[in-house]
């Protein structure tokens, strides 16, 4: 046992993970301290530490490498990893090779990772994995911009109350007791690459269950994942390092820009009574607004068809004649919709809205996205 004296800053998690590594309990800390509430720390408060846990190398987990799918490189091996925190650096130690590589950062009660595999680096270098995926120019286009506020294709998160989230869109597993996301990734992958599926995660008892094709749940050594204890097994280090490698695979990444796109299934192509019963995609058609809206619905899916009804109703014009009309029709929906955006949903609007749609609509300057009206050319009637 060691004594800390709390300085100015300090959290009980934070101290957790300073003496106890990343798998330190900071309900521990406050157990022998007698602590009810987490947020009483004081300044100058003396804690007792307990000695942290050595686990035996014995039980160092393993992981599966990255595989080459461009160059067909698939080591057949795994390796042992443990990891070692520095400062906020969490470490990923290469057990038979000594390696280190510094994989991720602390935060709360998990980590995070801004990943290194761009998506406009892929659209280069996977471009013929598209192709094979059936994606158009113009699905590609909106996918370019989209991604851009959002997230690498290696890119962890496991601090949050999502417990894991991952790749471009950040999928996620679901807060306690509810359908995330990240399962239906897993699933279109697993339907389309079965080999690699295994490969990163059915070879360590991950499966996917209950899928609707948005959401769903995953089963560990086939038990599903549902409430909090089930899930937070998943913030443990070696999951976010099994599934940012996946992220780095080629293959993998081929699937996650086709779910991205096609998240426009589940409200640009559908008929809604609140949109006088047309859908988006009769509407607004340009790559530009495609691009904006795929953009708010990963932000906040709830808020875009009301939106964009109330841009239209903003305009003095009929869903109809929007339908029929010309660009101009379009572009004032789209400049309604942009203002109204920004607060649309009170207190829950859409994070840096502004933003996020400036750098949407640069893309239209370098000529990477199209604002002229039916743009938007989709293949989703073509692929399986």
């Amino acid at each position: 046992m060691q004594e800390y004296i709390v300085q100015a800053g300090d959290t009980l998690s934070n101290i957790a993970r300073r003496f106890l590594g990343t798998n330190g309990d900071w309900r521990e800390i406050a157990r022998i301290n007698n602590i009810t509430n987490p947020a009483s720390l004081q300044i100058g408060q003396r804690l007792l530490i307990p000695n942290p846990a050595t686990p035996p190398i014995a039980q160092n987990p393993e992981v599966a490498m990255v595989r080459n799918t461009l160059q067909g490189v698939y080591p057949h091996n795994k390796i042992a990893i443990s990891f070692t925190t520095v400062g906020s650096d969490l470490i990923a130690n290469l057990l038979n090779t000594g390696q280190q590589e510094r994989f991720a950062k602390t935060k709360d009660l998990g980590l995070y990772r801004f990943g290194i595999f761009k998506l406009r680096d892929f659209i280069i270098y996977g471009s013929g994995l598209l192709q094979q995926l059936q994606m158009s120019p113009s699905e590609i286009n909106v996918m370019l911009v989209t991604s851009a506020n959002e997230g690498s294709l290696d890119a962890i998160n496991t601090w949050d109350n999502q417990y894991l989230s991952f790749g471009i869109f950040q999928w996620t597993l679901g807060s306690a007791g509810q359908a995330g996301e990240l399962p239906a990734l897993l699933s279109n992958l697993k339907r389309r690459y079965p080999t690699e599926f295994q490969y990163y995660f059915g070879q360590f008892g991950v499966d996917t269950i209950s899928m609707d094709g948005v959401t769903g749940w995953l089963s560990l050594n086939g038990k599903q994942l549902v409430n909090a204890a089930d899930k937070n097994i998943m913030r443990q280090p070696i999951w976010a390092l099994r599934f940012a490698i996946a992220g780095m695979d080629a293959l993998v990444q081929s699937v996650q820009v086709l779910h991205a796109i096609s998240r426009l299934d589940q409200f640009y192509f559908r008929p809604s009574q609140t949109l006088q019963g047309f859908a988006l995609s009769q509407l607004l058609t340009s790559e530009f607004a495609a691009a904006l809206l795929l953009d708010h619905h990963v932000n906040r899916p709830s808020h875009v068809i009301g939106c964009v009804a109330d841009a239209i109703a903003r305009s003095g014009l009929t869903a109809a004649q929007i339908a029929q009309g010309s660009g101009d029709n379009e572009a004032l929906i789209i400049q309604n919709y942009l203002i109204l955006r920004e607060t649309y949903g009170g207190a829950n609007a859409m994070t840096k809205s502004r933003e996020r749609a400036e750098s949407i609509r640069k893309a239209i300057s370098t000529g990477n996205l199209s604002p002229q009206r039916f743009s938007f050319r989709s293949n989703r009637q073509v692929r399986v």
